[in-house]
């Protein structure tokens, strides 16, 4: 850490429009490793010191995660990274009894995973001494060094999910280094790019007209949304956690190997038409929309609506239906789209949020349909187009 805080340099970074689309929440993620090694290496699996001095090394590539954040009078936001009064990120270490084993027999159910692993919730809250932390980690040892679970979480304010995975990809390029005793690895500092102003710069002049349901989401004012815009942030966090769990969400992990994904697409490639190439995010959309769907307007579901908050939820289903024609009778999912390649900045290790929500339209009935590859395919083919209609002129109505 000594090398960071010696190193780091004081900077101002103005935040964008596209960092407030989902500003108010983390992007949190665990990672599990299993200790592979032979009986006389076990011990050296994943050293506690190693990881945390190549975290700190990965940081001064990202000195974003160590700034406060500041928001001014008008709902502007900014990150100020000053040397001398840094917000480290939260790095704990922790041991726990669980072995891997057992979290790999159980595929990985959350009810085996350390009770205090995840250390945030999903909205980006101010910690106890009240200031917002842009970064949270938790390094926990499972059971005679059998593995280790890794719980990282980034503000949605400072990264995307790009700029999360290119953080932990040097990281791990640190440590694979600082564990490496042999190979002579070399790492080459990168420099990463934080800037909004080169987004601005690659936006369309012109203008194409979104979708009138995401026109409405996204760009009618509200009292309610403009009111949490003028507030500071730790606050506004407080708000929307307390909004969030009044509603009791249960939380669900899935785990799907790279394999079985393989497996899926292997089966689907009779069913998909002409040259057409689905990516891995439009089979699980798809997935997770077609078992939202089956599971909302099944039996148990509807017999189970009841409450305040059910009631509700059909008063605004009632409106929507009356201000979008068909939107009863179909199913939208909200694809998050990486914008970089088609704006031409792609190359330019940008790390900020440059994502938008693309607009997914499926008739109800077509996702009620019995489970098949046909039907399937029908769905995540509908992702694909959604997502390669985004173009310049389309991104710039953001």
């Amino acid at each position: 850490m000594e090398h960071f805080t010696a190193n780091v340099k004081s900077q101002t970074i103005e935040l964008a429009v596209l960092d407030t689309l989902s500003s108010f929440s983390n992007i949190p993620f665990i990672y599990h490793f299993e200790n592979t090694a032979v009986a006389d290496k076990r011990d050296l699996f994943m050293p506690a010191d190693a990881l945390r001095a190549s975290f700190y090394k990965a940081l001064l590539e990202f000195p974003v995660l160590a700034g406060h954040l500041h928001m001014d009078s008008v709902g502007r936001g900014s990150i100020v990274v000053d040397r001398n009064n840094l917000n480290l990120p939260e790095y704990r270490e922790t041991t726990c009894d669980v072995h891997f084993n057992e979290l790999k027999a159980a595929d990985y159910n959350w009810g085996l995973f350390p009770k205090d692993l995840v250390s945030v919730c999903v909205v980006t809250t101010a910690g106890a001494d009240g200031v917002i932390k842009l970064a949270n980690v938790h390094c926990a040892r499972l059971r005679d060094n059998s593995g280790m679970l890794i719980f990282v979480n980034m503000s949605h304010y400072v990264v995307d999910g790009i700029g999360f995975c290119a953080f932990m990809d040097r990281w791990a390029k640190y440590c694979a280094q600082a564990c490496d005793e042999h190979a002579g690895t070399v790492v080459e500092r990168r420099d990463f790019l934080f800037n909004r102003n080169i987004v601005n710069k690659a936006l369309s002049p012109s203008r194409r007209p979104t979708h009138a349901v995401t026109a409405h989401l996204f760009f009618v004012p509200r009292l309610a949304a403009s009111a949490l815009a003028w507030i500071s942030p730790a606050l506004r966090g407080r708000i929307m956690s307390i909004i969030a769990s009044m509603g009791k969400p249960e939380a669900h992990m899935f785990h799907i190997s790279k394999e079985r994904l393989e497996a899926l697409r292997h089966s689907l490639r009779d069913y998909i038409p002409g040259d057409l190439r689905l990516s891995d995010n439009d089979l699980i959309a798809s997935l997770a929309s077609m078992t939202i769907v089956n599971g909302i307007r099944g039996p148990e579901s509807r017999q189970r609506s009841s409450g305040i908050l059910s009631r509700l939820k059909s008063i605004c289903s009632n409106v929507l239906g009356r201000l979008f024609v068909k939107t009863k009778d179909e199913h939208i999912t909200f694809v998050i789209a990486d914008i970089r390649h088609r704006l031409g900045i792609s190359d330019c290790d940008y790390t900020g949020n440059c994502v938008i929500p693309q607009l997914v339209v499926n008739p109800l009935r077509r996702m009620e349909t019995p489970a098949s590859l046909e039907s399937y395919v029908l769905v995540a083919s509908r992702m694909r187009a959604a997502v390669q209609d985004l173009d310049a002129p389309y991104i710039s109505q953001f």
